[in-house]
């Protein structure tokens, strides 16, 4: 029996990495995923100061971008005109001499997110602004609570420019309604330290943007779990179920056939 169920195991986990092995070959062969490892190699190009040679991945990126078929691909005019923009400004960072080394990686990382929200199914990168997003948040209303406003505006700076980091992604990822819903979130924060921050006003909305960017964070990795991983426990959790099943059912029987030997 332990052999059998060793047996069945190892087949249905071939089964299942060969078929997820495949897809990885075939999405592999994909031209936007091509052209999205590109932008990473891009990225670690600027952090190496190479800019000439990240000027010359970004010219790869742009001759293989206009050869896409864009509607084949289902992209959309909002995306086209999302990859576009990053696209621009992150030629503009590589090449322009005045551009501080933290501004490059800074313009080319919301490119690569971008590209990245737009390529993968599978939890995007910009996922992992999450944890830095809402500790923010969270130093930003433990500064105003403690009465420290200078602590507390250069937390909200620091907040303010991861957000705008990802936001191309965002709008790339986020339904209308749940993009308008963190735009607009986001925009009042701004308006309330501009205005004159009211203690109570400035808590209770942070404290709501907390659970709701937590909602969204949690929305979009659901969205995109990989369905295949999931087959993968369902088939050996069954399996698992089914072998137990099989064993207590051969343990009833020979116990069964005890008590009649004795009797």
């Amino acid at each position: 029996m332990r052999q059998v169920f060793i047996f069945i195991f190892c087949i249905c986990l071939y089964m299942s990495t060969a078929g997820y092995g495949y897809a990885t070959e075939v999405n592999g062969q994909h031209t936007w995923k091509e052209l999205n490892q590109t932008t990473d190699h891009v990225l670690q190009l600027v952090k190496q100061e190479k800019f000439e040679e990240a000027k010359q991945l970004l010219d790869y990126f742009s001759d293989g971008f206009i050869q896409l078929d864009f509607k084949a691909e289902g992209f959309t005019m909002n995306e086209m005109r999302t990859i576009t923009m990053t696209f621009e400004q992150s030629v503009e960072a590589v090449t322009a001499a005045e551009k501080s080394l933290d501004e490059r990686i800074y313009t080319v990382t919301t490119f690569r997110l971008a590209v990245d929200a737009l390529s993968s199914e599978h939890h995007p990168l910009w996922l992992q602004s999450e944890e830095t997003l809402l500790n923010q948040l969270a130093l930003i209303k433990q500064d105003h609570q403690n009465g420290q406003p200078e602590a507390m505006q250069h937390r909200m700076n620091t907040f303010l420019r991861h957000y705008q980091m990802i936001r191309p992604a965002l709008t790339i990822d986020l339904e209308p309604h749940l993009l308008q819903q963190v735009e607009s979130q986001v925009t009042y924060l701004d308006n309330l330290r501009v205005d004159g921050i009211n203690s109570d006003k400035l808590t209770a909305h942070i404290e709501m943007m907390e659970a709701d960017f937590a909602k969204v964070f949690e929305r979009v990795k659901e969205d995109s779990a990989d369905p295949s991983l999931l087959w993968v426990m369902i088939t050996i959790g069954g399996m698992i179920v089914l072998s137990l099943s099989y064993v207590g059912v051969k343990k009833y029987r020979a116990e069964k056939g005890k008590v009649r030997m004795k009797e």
